[in-house]
């Protein structure tokens, strides 16, 4: 069930990415970026992506104008990374919309103890999913 549950999820955000004309890794980076924005040094060490990778990844959200990039006021020498939050409204927004209403019909069916039983599972699964990554990585 885990891996076809995996597949899917992969599968669904692998199409919502095509739908934009994005490639999965710039999506997906896109949709960590919170409104504050981020560096890209931060970005590298959420992902794991070089700063090479992350720097080429930018650019091409840029282009798309997905993103853009803002001197910090106080160090000039710092570059946040913020997202174009109206540009992703509208380019992706809407695809969401029946994702949201569907998944929406799946939560209204448990009782609030239920629901934190199935959020106790998946932030105890996205732990084992960064130590195992953790792992693989010093390998």
């Amino acid at each position: 069930m885990g891996q076809e549950f995996s597949l899917n999820l992969i599968m669904f955000h692998q199409t919502m990415a095509e739908k934009v004309g994005l490639n999965l890794t710039d999506y997906k980076v896109l949709g960590i970026i919170p409104s504050e924005g981020l560096t890209a040094g931060q970005i590298a060490s959420i992902t794991g992506l070089s700063t090479g990778m992350v720097t080429t990844v930018l650019d091409r959200l840029e282009k798309k104008d997905f993103v853009y990039r803002e001197r910090d006021g106080s160090d000039r020498r710092k570059v946040n990374v913020k997202a174009n939050f109206e540009k992703i409204a509208s380019e992706i927004g809407p695809y969401f919309q029946s994702f949201g209403k569907e998944m929406g019909k799946i939560t209204s069916d448990y009782s609030p103890e239920e629901f934190n039983i199935i959020n106790d599972y998946m932030r105890k699964s996205i732990e084992v999913f960064k130590l195992e990554m953790k792992k693989l990585k010093e390998k």
